[in-house]
């Protein structure tokens, strides 16, 4: 095929640019915003973020959470509460699928909230699981506190999980709590990551 000059292509109406992008919707990497991230270089009860109304410009936060614990079993439930509060203010719901069945559970008076669950100690060395954690409005006094969770992981069990829950209570959330539910530790190497989400 030969060249064709553009004066003589039938083009009645072009710009002359530089920007490959141009006459494109801006680029727009999303809001979110990283704030803190903690790796754990020894096994750890619990981990904590506070001073968390330092982030009030964000509109919701969110906890990405990869790690695996201490419990000698194939899994562990995580569980978070808000300022320090285990008083019984907390429900949740919670969908589980390990690829031929679907189970589901719920609480509507708890001393936490609990999330999806994390391999424990009887899984292959070096599996870690993955979970998000949306906490919708955390600086609102107006409203109760809302969480979902997205997670699972691939071992000798297979499990996606997905969880919504909520702290009865209208106070703005400063602290947030992670901890095994039943007592263990999160294994060195465990990592959380603090997001803003404007």
């Amino acid at each position: 095929m030969g060249v064709v000059k553009l004066s003589t292509a039938g083009i009645l109406d072009y710009s002359k640019t530089s920007n490959f992008l141009s006459g494109n919707a801006p680029l727009s990497l999303g809001a979110f915003d990283l704030l803190e991230t903690t790796t754990l270089t020894s096994s750890a009860s619990s981990v904590t973020f506070s001073g968390l109304g330092a982030y009030s410009g964000y509109k919701h936060l969110q906890i990405r959470l990869v790690g695996r614990t201490t419990r000698t079993a194939s899994n562990e439930d995580v569980s978070i509460t808000f300022n320090s509060d285990t008083s019984t203010s907390y429900t949740y719901h919670s969908l589980q699928g390990d690829g031929s069945s679907v189970t589901s559970s719920s609480a509507g008076t708890n001393s936490s909230t609990f999330a999806v669950r994390l391999p424990g100690n009887n899984e292959a060395a070096n599996l870690f699981g993955s979970q998000v954690w949306d906490l919708l409005d955390f600086s609102s006094t107006s409203k109760n506190t809302t969480i979902r969770v997205l997670g699972g992981f691939v071992g000798s069990i297979f499990r996606i999980q997905l969880t919504s829950g909520a702290w009865l209570n209208t106070a703005a959330v400063t602290t947030v709590g992670l901890t095994p539910s039943s007592g263990n530790n999160f294994i060195t190497g465990s990592r959380f990551s603090l997001i803003g989400v404007k």
